[in-house]
Order: C-alpha cells, then sequence, then structure tokens
C-alpha cells in the first residue's frame, strides 16, 4: 500500500492594498520559499482571487515542494473581516468587495483547510514567533505606516475580543476634539504617530517658525534632518514619539504586557523616536507596569505577515 503523503509544510499569505506577499514554511517556521507580486486589486474580486491561488501555489511550487504536502494557507488580509467566519467587508483599497467569504472560497479552489485573519493582527503573531517578540506572554504590536496597525498576542495566541475587532490601536482616541482621522474620528493615534501625521508635525513646526524646508518633506527627509542635527526635525520626531508613548502607557497599565513592538517605516527613526516613547511610558505607567515591559523594533519586516498567517493556521489546526 502506497505511504500517505505527510502535510509537513505550511502556506501564509499577506494580502495588502499595493502587494501580496507568500511564504512556505516548515513545521518550525523556517521560510522555504518567498513570492512578492503586486496585488492588481484595481482589476476586481474574482481577479485578486485567482492571483491569490496562483501566487500561493507559485510558492510551493518555487521550493520543490508539492501542493499534495501542505496541510494549509494562512491568509492574512488588510480590511476589516470576521476571522470565525472567514468573510471580508468591505476593504478601504480593494474595489467590489462587499461581505465576501473569502476562507470558504479558497478552500474550494486550494483543497486544503484555510483561516483568515486581519493583517496587523499576523502582523504581531509572525512577531511573536518568529520574530522580536520571541516567548512573550502578552505582546501589542503597533505598525506605523500608513495608518497605525495594531495586533495583541496573549499566551501565544491572537486576542480578537467579542467582536473580532481587538487590537485597533490606531483608533484609540488620545486628543478630544484633536486632529480628523481617516476613520472620521478625531484626535486618534493614527492622526498623530503614522507617516502622515509626523509629516503634519514637522509642517506645523515649520509654519509656527516661518521658515521653509529644501526637500519635500518625508518620514525618510524627516530622519535624515534630525541625524544631520536639525532641531525643528528632532523636534517633530520627538513630538511624535511623546504621544506615541502615552498610548503605550496606557497600554501598559490596562494589559501588562512583557513587550511591545514597534514595525512600520516611522519606526526606522530609530533612537529619535524610541527615547521619547521610553521616557514617556515611564513617566505615566505605574512602575510595575514598566518593570518587565520591553519596547523593541520588530524584526521580521516585510515576511512578518506571511509568517504570521502561516502560523494561526497551525494554530487552527492544533485546535
Amino acid at each position: 500500500m502506497a505511504q500517505k503523503p505527510s502535510k509537513k509544510f505550511i502556506l501564509g499569505a499577506d494580502v495588502g492594498g499595493t502587494n501580496i506577499k507568500t511564504v512556505l514554511v516548515d513545521g518550525r517556521g523556517e521560510i522555504l520559499a518567498a513570492v512578492k507580486r503586486p496585488t492588481l486589486g484595481r482589476r476586481g474580486r474574482d481577479a485578486l482571487i485567482e492571483r491569490l491561488v496562483l501566487t500561493l501555489k507559485d510558492t510551493v511550487k518555487k521550493s520543490g515542494a508539492a501542493m499534495r504536502d501542505v496541510a494549509g494557507a494562512g491568509i492574512g488580509f488588510a480590511s476589516p473581516l470576521d476571522p470565525g467566519k472567514g468573510m471580508v467587508f468591505n476593504p478601504p483599497n480593494l474595489p467590489g468587495w462587499s461581505n465576501v467569504p473569502l476562507r470558504d472560497i479558497l478552500m474550494q479552489k486550494l483543497k486544503m483547510p484555510v483561516s483568515l485573519d486581519n493583517d496587523a493582527n499576523l502582523v504581531a503573531l509572525g512577531e511573536h514567533w518568529k520574530g522580536a517578540g520571541r516567548g512573550a506572554r502578552c505582546l501589542v504590536c503597533l505598525t506605523l505606516g500608513t495608518g497605525v496597525g495594531g495586533g495583541i498576542v496573549l499566551e501565544g495566541r491572537i486576542w480578537h475580543g467579542a467582536g473580532g475587532i481587538a487590537g485597533e490601536i490606531g483608533h484609540m482616541t488620545l486628543v478630544r476634539n484633536g486632529r480628523r482621522c481617516a476613520c472620521g474620528n478625531k484626535g486618534c493615534l493614527e492622526a498623530y504617530a503614522s507617516a502622515q501625521g509626523l509629516v503634519l508635525r514637522m509642517q506645523e513646526l515649520l509654519k509656527k517658525r516661518k521658515v521653509g524646508k529644501g526637500g519635500k518633506i518625508t518620514p525618510e527627509n524627516i530622519g535624515k534632518w534630525a541625524r544631520s542635527g536639525d532641531k525643528l526635525a528632532n523636534q517633530a520626531i520627538k513630538d511624535t514619539g511623546v504621544i506615541l508613548g502615552v498610548a503605550i502607557a496606557s497600554i501598559a497599565n490596562i494589559l501588562n504586557p512583557d513587550v511591545v513592538v514597534l514595525g512600520g517605516g516611522v519606526s526606522n527613526l530609530g533612537g529619535y523616536l524610541f527615547d521619547p516613547v521610553r521616557e514617556e511610558v515611564k513617566k505615566r505607567a505605574f512602575p510595575k507596569a514598566v518593570e518587565e515591559l520591553k519596547i523593541v523594533k520588530a524584526e521580521l519586516g516585510d515576511s512578518a505577515g506571511a509568517l504570521g498567517a502561516a502560523r494561526s493556521l497551525m494554530l487552527s489546526l492544533d485546535g
């Protein structure tokens, strides 16, 4: 009798508005193959799903493995969704999606188990599994990019909350009647600690001092100016770090995490950002809340979400 093939590999995918990033990993989380392709979401829902399926299959092919050796696929999606039902609801950057049962569609097309979760949650899970938060009992991850994504991992599993939206830390209100956020609220952390929030702070300081700046105002240029000794650039980053520290201090008092991981482009500002963050947390949080707390930079870069997706599928198979 022929031996039944072992299901020893896991697929993970991170589907964003710009790119699809996929990995094939073994049971220890070692990456055997990785693929990155433009999402091309403007072509519509069906075209994107077919592109995702093809990319997953090509990832397996690239590794030299066969689809029959794959136990399942974890999918991260940049959208409001219901992980339990596997439904995607109206992604802001992808037209033509409304209450799409993506998990079931992919299970039919791939002929294997599929899990689905929010992309920011899976970045947190990836960093917990193979990145900056390895071994943490409670990890909070913030991705400081175009927006501010968040995820919470408790005892090795994503904390979804009662309605599946836990971890939306970027929409914590910090400034009453503050800046308008893309979500419609005012004063959200995202409006201050995202890439655009940092740029706005730099513009405010330049306007206040009535000075101009040579070159486009971007987080990268603000960091470059700060490193060259520009006081306004340094102040803009410090102000961003302070308000981020206020948010993390509240998180520290509520959850008492052992690790807070900061990722995304704004985190590349290094000590100019991390120093004021840590100082503000120490000022505001209870001493016991920061005694064991580490605030560290994310380690996994582009692969965090796809690795977290693979880990999520593993956990779902384990029950």
